[in-house]
């Protein structure tokens, strides 16, 4: 933030809103991925039916979803070093592999 724009009220609200929302969007996407890592942590030893298939799939699709509404703030914020948040976030493989919006069905 430059010395204007701590001056400017407005300016510095924009900020304070802007972080507020980036650490709502990475507090979901936390929840999401621990959802998905207790989900495959419950069900690890056993053979998965057709409806843990699909919800696995649900938990993958919005954990992925999450993942790149953070992205995509982190880069209107202007926030570099995509490896060292995926590191950070502990973002597995196949989350990585599915970034993006969920697809309709």
């Amino acid at each position: 933030m430059t010395s204007d724009d701590r001056a400017n009220p407005l300016a510095v609200e924009l900020k304070q809103e802007t972080a507020n929302a980036y650490f709502i969007a990475c507090k979901k996407m936390v929840d999401s991925l621990e959802a998905l890592e207790r989900f495959d942590r419950t069900l690890a030893s056993s053979t998965l039916d057709q409806s843990q298939i699909a919800r696995r799939s649900e938990l993958l699709e919005d954990a992925a979803e999450r993942v790149f509404y953070v992205l995509i703030h982190r880069e209107a914020m202007k926030l570099s070093g995509y490896e060292q948040f995926f590191q950070t976030y502990g973002i597995p493989a196949d989350v990585r592999a599915r970034l993006g919006p969920k697809r309709s069905r």
